[in-house]
């Protein structure tokens, strides 16, 4: 095709048909320009095709990150409820008198799980968009900033959970320094291998209202059953905005 083109503006300079070959050089210079102009279109084209695909794939892994997230958020919300009645239990008992190291070792059990509360979203796809600058394949502009918004939720989240979680285990130490209820917990309990070393005296101040320890202990009791509260309202206030996110999320996939 090269050499076709050559030969016919060979053969109008050999002809002296000068104004021809301009015009043909031209109308060759136009086919030219006009090859590029469909290929970078269709570049073009294949591009925005690949990103669209991989904006979707995007949200499909967002959108099962969410629901994961929801699902992890209700039974955290679930199992702190049926936490919570354990420690009204544990206070029925505490005030009724406790009379064997089971009953200790019971509410020890208790008390370990009321202080076990862990913020962990599945975030991993959001934070991998964020570092590789590919939120903007997301082209629908509110999804993007509802996106934005609830994994910032997430983050104010995380800080609140973590000065209560701060808060906690300073209400645990004290009660660790002032009492020996530590020496009940299913951690430690076995390195006492003799009644010497672990017997009712080690629990006496639970039957004794007016100990300052026992006081202590109620207040560490107490503070766990605030921290459930607290982070089952957080959670309810995240699962609502997991939701509308999901929402936009269906309507842009559909």
């Amino acid at each position: 095709m090269i050499k076709f083109f050559r030969h016919i503006r060979q053969q109008l300079l050999t002809e002296n048909r000068f104004s021809k070959y301009l015009l043909y050089a031209v109308g060759e210079i136009v086919l030219v320009v006009l090859g590029i102009l469909i290929a970078l279109s269709v570049n073009n084209w294949n591009q925005e095709n690949k990103d669209r695909r991989l904006g979707e794939d995007y949200l499909l892994r967002i959108h099962r990150d969410i629901v994961q997230d929801t699902i992890n958020f209700r039974q955290i919300i679930h199992n702190n409820n049926a936490l919570r009645e354990d420690i009204k239990q544990l206070l029925v008992t505490l005030y009724d008198g406790v009379e064997s190291i089971e009953e200790v070792q019971y509410m020890s059990a208790i008390y370990d799980k009321a202080l076990d509360q862990v913020f962990s979203p599945n975030d991993n796809t959001y934070k991998g968009m964020i570092s590789s600058g590919a939120l903007g394949l997301i082209k629908n502009q509110e999804l993007k900033e509802e996106i934005v918004d609830l994994y910032s939720e997430y983050d104010q989240k995380r800080a609140l959970l973590s000065a209560i979680g701060a808060w906690m285990v300073n209400v645990a130490t004290n009660e660790t320094n002032e009492t020996d209820f530590i020496k009940f917990n299913k951690g430690v309990t076995d390195i006492f291998t003799t009644q010497e070393m672990l017997n009712e005296h080690d629990y006496a101040f639970l039957n004794n209202k007016e100990d300052q320890r026992f006081k202590i202990f109620v207040r560490a009791i107490s503070a766990t059953a605030f921290n459930q509260k607290a982070s089952n309202g957080y959670y309810l206030e995240l699962i609502n905005k997991c939701e509308a996110v999901l929402k936009l999320i269906d309507e842009e996939l559909k």
